[in-house]
């Protein structure tokens, strides 16, 4: 009998393209679990502020100094007062480092309060007056309010000149006005919580204005935004907006208003 010759096992041309086709489906099936598995973590994460370098005492932090991660949901409870992504402007770029800060450090809002029983001194200037400010609780809560950040005025108008209408709308006041006291307090806010007023220093001018403007408010208090802290702040100052003053002056609100001593 002749010897069969060894000739290697080469498949069918039907069996390759059934394991190219199952190859294919695996990729996808494993993409989509991987995206859904991907989606069940972010959905259930919270995405945070990391320092990607150490930032000295003092130190400015800037937008390259910061990367956003991710805390597990199993893990949120410990970072529940981890600083936000969203909240990265409004807190953390542009500001200075209380204290020393170390690359990898998931940032807290408390990384940027002062120090233990430091207080912002206020002394007004001549011609300038500390006036308190309602506001309606919870429109800046928590820790973000802090003595010496900077805010935005909003309050809420009638802008109908019809008396028996009404058309309520929110305008801005006056931007970038600095805090001077949360809740009567100079010292640095720690502890979450809702505040209905806040002290601020104005011109004696413009601390009349803004008690005429809380006469007309619908709700007789503001509504206030942290703000990113200005650049030149030093030389310049918040103004009243001119339209809120015209409608001061449409409303007729007598100005027989006496400031505190």
């Amino acid at each position: 009998m002749a010897k069969l010759k060894d000739t290697p096992l080469i498949p069918s041309t039907g069996v390759l393209v059934a394991a190219i086709v199952a190859a294919i489906v695996a990729a996808i099936l494993v993409n989509l679990y991987i995206g859904q598995a991907r989606s069940a973590y972010e959905a259930g994460s919270k995405a945070v502020l990391q320092l990607t370098e150490d930032i000295a005492r003092g130190g400015t932090v800037q937008d390259r100094h910061l990367r956003i991660v991710r805390i597990p949901k199993p893990l949120l409870e410990a970072f529940d007062r981890a600083v936000k992504a969203e909240d990265k402007d409004a807190v953390v770029v542009g500001k200075k480092a209380p204290r020393n800060l170390y690359k990898g450090q998931i940032l807290f809002y408390a990384d940027f309060l002062a120090e233990p029983g430091e207080e912002l001194a206020i002394n007004p200037a001549k011609g300038y007056e500390l006036i308190t400010i309602p506001i309606i609780a919870d429109s800046a809560a928590g820790t973000q309010l802090q003595p010496g950040g900077y805010v935005t005025l909003y309050g809420d108008f009638d802008v109908d000149p019809d008396p028996k209408r009404e058309d309520i709308q929110i305008e801005p006041v006056m931007h970038y006005v600095q805090v001077r006291a949360v809740g009567g307090s100079t010292e640095a806010v720690r502890k979450p919580r809702s505040y209905d007023s806040i002290q601020v220093v104005v011109r004696e001018s413009q601390a009349r204005q803004l008690l005429q403007i809380q006469k007309i408010l619908k709700s007789r208090k503001f509504t206030v935004t942290v703000a990113h802290q200005p650049e030149g702040m030093e030389t310049a100052e918040p103004e009243i907006n001119k339209t809120i003053l015209d409608l001061v002056e449409k409303s007729r609100v007598p100005d027989d208003l006496v400031l505190p001593p």
